[in-house]
């Protein structure tokens, strides 16, 4: 990701498509949304401050939970819609803060010669 390349391999043909990453990376807090209120999540001693923010974007809004200590855990997340309606609630439970496998983000081996 940090060169801005991403890989897609066709799961039929086996193909790797590499390509250029068009989106601008994500930031944690953009500067347009509205801090909200900070909580404390988890029990005993595994607990950890969420600041809350709001994002208004034309008819929907959304709120969005992520770790009050710079490392931007994603906790909690509500979307309301009006056009169409729509209600989405998502929270993120037994998150631990290592990469269990760090070989996921190897290039695959169909991908290291792709142009």
């Amino acid at each position: 990701m940090k060169d801005g390349q991403t890989y897609t391999i066709d799961q039929d043909s086996k193909i790797c498509h590499k390509s250029i990453i068009s989106q601008k990376p994500f930031y944690c807090i953009p500067e347009t949304v509205v801090y909200q209120y900070s909580s404390m999540y988890g029990y005993g001693d595994k607990q950890i401050i969420g600041d809350t923010w709001l994002i208004i974007e034309d008819e929907a809004m959304r709120y969005f939970t992520v770790s009050g200590d710079g490392l931007c855990i994603p906790l909690n997340g509500n979307s309301y819609s009006q056009n169409p309606t729509t209600v989405n609630s998502t929270t993120i439970s037994n998150f631990v803060p290592i990469i269990l496998d760090p070989s996921a983000f190897d290039i695959p081996e169909q991908c290291k010669n792709a142009v």
